[in-house]
């Protein structure tokens, strides 16, 4: 089995669209059923560009602090030690609570003198799946209002872990960022494709993620994504790839892309013959060469 993160330090580059289409370029050219696990709970999309429902297979739950308004004493030792100020009192009414700033984190029930908090739960988001023919499909969706994204991206990812035996081929698809839930899906990657696109924003975020993947030793692909762009800077990420010796390949700017994207499909089922279908489709060739996968 080979774990593919696709991931990239800034949003808009095309991460998601470059995984559904890798997805289903390695399911083509291998004959195996692929596992797409979406990990990008704030705004889940994989199952819009492969016209699928998802259905839920479990709630994601967190601390939430249940007050003894009985108990409580009102001396604000919960309130000092809340580090999101999801806790505060108000004279001649006492706790209030802010549950979209809560964190989950406990503290307050830990450090109440008298014991007037105790442990109650509250709904942060799901874990769902869905059959979308060549892949099986799981992500991670946050409640909206929600801050734990990365309790539901941990969540589906290990939710994702206890299934993906199944398959020869995982594909995970990240949330921009370089943060916690990211690092967890790189160490659970075999090879890391790193999506980027040619403007000095995206070479400035690509050099801010290497710093995260370098240390960690495993096999990188960076993808230049809208390559062609007019006005792009595509000397001056070309020439840090050359300097970091890292493989590249790259994605065309392509207005086929765009319309296939518009439409909702993936470029590579609903225009296989447009330029970024084709660099899709190499790409794909590339790492099935690099994890010795051939047909069945």
């Amino acid at each position: 089995m080979t774990v593919l993160t696709v991931t990239g330090g800034k949003g808009g580059t095309g991460k998601t669209v470059v995984a559904v289409n890798l997805a289903l370029a390695l399911s083509s050219l291998t004959g195996e059923r692929v596992l797409l696990v979406d990990l990008d709970a704030d705004n889940p999309c994989t199952y819009t560009l492969l016209n699928v429902e998802p259905k839920t297979v479990e709630e994601v739950k967190s601390f939430k602090p249940v007050i003894d308004k009985d108990a409580c004493v009102r001396c604000g030792t919960c309130v000092k030690h809340c580090p999101t100020h999801a806790l505060f009192l108000i004279p001649n009414a006492g706790l209030s609570f802010i549950e979209t700033l809560c964190e989950g984190c406990a503290m307050c029930m830990y450090v109440c003198p008298k014991e007037a908090i105790s442990r109650g739960h509250r709904l942060t988001g799901w874990v769902k799946e869905a059959d979308a023919g060549d892949l099986h499909l799981v992500l991670g969706e946050l409640r909206p209002g929600d801050r734990k994204y990365h309790d539901v991206m941990e969540a589906a990812l290990n939710y994702a872990k206890r299934i993906w035996g199944n398959y020869r081929i995982v594909v995970i698809d990240t949330p921009p960022g370089t943060g916690k839930g990211i690092l967890m899906a790189l160490n659970s990657s075999d090879i890391i494709v790193a999506v980027t696109e040619p403007t000095s924003l995206g070479l400035l975020d690509l050099k801010r993620l290497n710093r995260l993947v370098t240390p960690l030793g495993k096999p990188e692909i960076v993808v230049v994504n809208k390559y062609g762009l007019p006005g792009g800077a595509h000397n001056k990420l070309e020439r840090y790839l050359q300097e970091c010796g890292l493989r590249w390949a790259k994605v065309r700017y392509d207005k086929r892309l765009m319309s296939a994207y518009i439409r909702g499909k993936p470029v590579i089922r609903y225009d296989p013959d447009a330029p970024s279908a084709l660099d899709i489709q190499a790409l794909a060739e590339m790492l099935a060469k690099e994890m010795s996968l051939n047909r069945s």
